[in-house]
């Protein structure tokens, strides 16, 4: 049967879900037949991704979510195709192939705003319910779909995040002067400034050290996060808001240490893109998520712990688990799965 891939999120910045899509994309284009697969884009998609093999296709009139949920599901019944959407949100009517990258709003419904839960809930139920096929990143993620929406293992395949996309990334050598950075005194985070992150852990480690300064990565969306940053940012904290993959790359390299204190992840792609560019040190929650992708090679802390001579920040020895995650390899194990 043919496949349509959902392209809303071409729309949306790039976080680790609309990652997870692009860089999918881009390796089954390597592998797949001429017109195989397609992908359905809607009105306003400005950099339209280069692919040999997947046909591009210009649908309807409307954008967001009456785009997703009607435009793009007709052109699917049309083209007498299965959808296959990767970014969490599959049409009600027909959710077709879906990617749940996580349980956030179940694990987590303090963090998000009540409309927000009411919505993803009605999703997921539809999803978990009546979609063909289930993917996640994880089998953390795997398990929490099991748990919140009674599903059965054997409908869920793992097919994880990767890091290669960072080969591709040239460094931005002008980044620590346009931050007022200096190499190797500095603490750095990134990601979306979501309550799950906790931030607030990197805040309190702040005012505990006010003779480092601690750079964060990132930007909210108050439509959906409940309470805004939820804690009050040191001077010594410094917020660089939205920065470019370039100078994402170059903070990582030139950190004294990269800080993940995450309380909820379905997988957590910014600590593998910092092992992969030879961070000195990488710093994650202690949690059963990040356990199964990093194993032994990051520092273990505790993220409700704020006390920073707890914690010894030493230099990562061991970045072998790299070989363990490819994008080629997670393109193919889902070509053969969907196919």
């Amino acid at each position: 049967m043919k496949v349509v891939v959902n392209g809303r999120f071409l729309l949306k910045k790039v976080t680790g879900v609309e990652r997870y899509a692009r860089e999918i994309l881009l390796e089954l284009d390597k592998i797949i037949k001429n017109d195989e697969i397609e992908i359905a884009i809607p009105p306003g998609v400005v950099e339209i991704p280069d692919y040999k093999n997947i046909k591009i296709v210009k649908v309807g009139k409307f954008r967001d979510k009456l785009w997703e949920h009607i435009s793009f599901p007709i052109y699917v019944k049309k083209r007498n195709a299965i959808s296959l959407n990767l970014c969490n949100v599959a049409p009600l009517i027909s959710p077709g192939i879906v990617c749940i990258h996580d349980m956030k709003p179940k694990a987590h419904p303090e963090y998000f705003s009540k409309k927000f839960r009411l919505w993803y809930d009605l999703l997921f139920f539809n999803e978990t319910k009546r979609a063909k096929k289930i993917i996640t990143v994880s089998e953390f993620s795997k398990k929490e779909i099991m748990k919140y929406y009674k599903v059965g293992s054997d409908r869920i395949i793992v097919i994880p995040n990767a890091w290669q996309h960072y080969d591709r990334i040239d460094f931005d050598e002008n980044t620590l002067i346009k931050y007022k950075l200096t190499k190797d005194d500095y603490f750095f985070a990134m990601g979306s400034m979501e309550p799950n992150k906790n931030f607030k852990w990197i805040a309190e480690m702040a005012k505990n050290k006010p003779d480092k300064t601690f750079a964060i990565a990132g930007s909210i969306n108050p439509k959906v996060f409940a309470d805004g940053l939820g804690f009050e940012c040191p001077l010594n904290m410094k917020l660089l808001g939205y920065v470019s993959d370039q100078e994402a790359k170059t903070l990582m390299r030139d950190c004294e240490a990269f800080l993940f204190p995450s309380i909820y992840e379905g997988f957590g792609i910014p600590p593998l893109e910092a092992l992969s560019v030879g961070c000195k040190c990488i710093v994650v929650s202690d949690t059963d998520i990040m356990h199964e992708i990093f194993n032994d090679s990051v520092i273990y802390i505790q993220p409700y712990i704020y006390d920073y001579s707890k914690y010894s920040f030493k230099n990562n020895k061991d970045n072998t688990i790299l070989l363990k995650y490819s994008w080629e390899l997670s393109a193919k194990k889902l070509l053969n799965y969907i196919l």
